[in-house]
């Protein structure tokens, strides 16, 4: 088996995710596929382990908005971030679908930190906040990661030339560039 980072990486970035830091989930999933298939994990246990990570990191968010919702939804820093409009959409998602836009709140890459923040600072219960989203996260997180682990079983070979001809790019470039110096 390969490093324990190729696993647990990814792992703490989905849950760094949920701390805010601005990495797209979806490319850390199949990373993390491509990963497994690297060290001869199977795509089904990677899965488990990305799961949890989504879920803390959802579920960071979630109780962000629990606990500072209020005092953060009127601060100038989160309004840049969340704007009123912003703001608002989401709100009316909440009116219209109901505990329905958790489980599509999953798939809207956009908006979905401020449906998770506005969840739980609206107070929807974190049992049902946890069903939705986690149901919606059993449909995608073992999707992408299976999708990068395919993607690197079946295109490692073209991958691992692409690589090749790219340091031969890079010699050539540096020596053109030292001639031309």
């Amino acid at each position: 088996e390969g490093s324990p980072l190729s696993l647990w990486g990814p792992f703490l970035v989905l849950i760094l995710s949920g701390l805010g830091l601005p990495v797209p989930e979806d490319i850390v999933l199949v990373a993390a596929g491509a990963l497994g298939e690297i060290d001869g994990r199977r795509w089904i246990e990677v899965s488990a382990l990305m799961y949890a990570g989504v879920m803390l990191g959802d579920s960071t968010i979630f109780f962000a908005g629990r606990f500072f919702g209020t005092r953060l939804r009127a601060s100038r820093w989160f309004q840049r971030y969340f704007s009123e409009k912003k703001q608002a959409k989401v709100e009316d998602l909440f009116e219209r679908y109901h505990s329905w836009v958790l489980f599509v709140g999953r798939f809207l890459p956009g908006l979905r930190a401020p449906i998770f923040f506005t969840a739980g600072s609206t107070r929807v219960k974190y049992w049902k906040f946890f069903f939705f989203d986690g149901l919606a996260a059993l449909i995608s997180v073992p999707f992408f990661v299976w999708l990068g682990h395919w993607l690197w079983a079946k295109f490692k070979d073209d991958i691992a030339q692409l690589d090749r001809a790219l340091d031969r790019t890079q010699t050539y470039t540096m020596v053109v560039a030292v001639v031309l110096l």
